[in-house]
């Protein structure tokens, strides 16, 4: 049985796939992480997703694969992932390669050195194009800080890693959310996790096309609507 299994929603990254898969089992390899599982989530993609994940299961058969018949969002492939994932603990990380695969060693690490319920990979500043969406995310971070009374550096990083069972927490959310993936950290502050943070590389997609667009002016309004159901969920966490 895996003793991690790593996450990865995918939504039209079949350009990022191959490259992304061959790094995550060269850094598998590690002899405190293996054996370990890669769990891919089709989340209803339009491009060659599939069939790349399909002729990826041939040349690493380790590989899992689910997908969905149409497109619900990382929480929902999450969940998916979660529900089919055989290892105690589990670490999200996106297909785009912005997020670096070679990191998750120091994730694990990090997790059993500091005793925390969730490591997460803070998205380091350097190298990051400082256009609007680098803006937006900063700006997005403060709020949720000051809205929830937390302090993290970088709450909305998708890159953690965390017992099953915690994630299992996370997620049961009851209210409505159009990106809840932008609150995990707000859930995980909520239920009194303890969260350490590490710096880890963050990288401008090289390829393919992000999900939220351009400058994902329309995520941005989402998740701001998204604050609503969050109130009412999670609240201010007092000290």
């Amino acid at each position: 049985m895996p003793g991690l299994s790593v996450l990865v929603p995918c939504l039209n990254e079949a350009v990022n796939l191959p490259g992304l898969v061959e790094r995550l089992h060269s850094a598998l390899q590690v002899p405190a992480l293996a054996p370990a599982e890669i769990v891919l989530v089709d989340d209803g993609s339009a491009d060659d997703t599939q069939d790349c994940i399909t002729r990826l299961a041939r040349d690493f058969p380790g590989l899992r694969r689910l997908r969905h018949d149409r497109t619900q969002g990382i929480p929902a492939a999450w969940r998916t992932g979660h529900g089919a994932a055989q290892g105690e603990w589990i670490c999200t990380i996106d297909a785009d390669l912005q997020y670096q695969p070679e990191e998750i060693p120091r994730l694990w690490q990090a997790m059993h050195a500091s005793g925390a319920d969730i490591v997460q990979g803070v998205r380091s500043d350097t190298g990051r194009d400082r256009g609007v969406r680098f803006v937006l995310s900063k700006g997005l971070g403060g709020l949720l800080n000051r809205t929830f009374g937390m302090s993290l550096r970088d709450n909305k990083s998708a890159f953690f890693m965390c017992r099953r069972e915690v994630l299992a927490k996370l997620l049961a959310y009851r209210n409505r959310y159009r990106h809840w993936q932008c609150f995990v950290m707000v859930a995980a502050h909520h239920h009194g996790f303890r969260i350490h943070e590490v710096d880890t590389p963050f990288t401008p997609r090289r390829k393919g096309r992000s999900a939220f667009g351009t400058l994902a002016l329309g995520s941005a309004l989402g998740v701001a609507f998204d604050f609503f159901p969050a109130l009412k969920e999670y609240g201010r966490k007092r000290a």
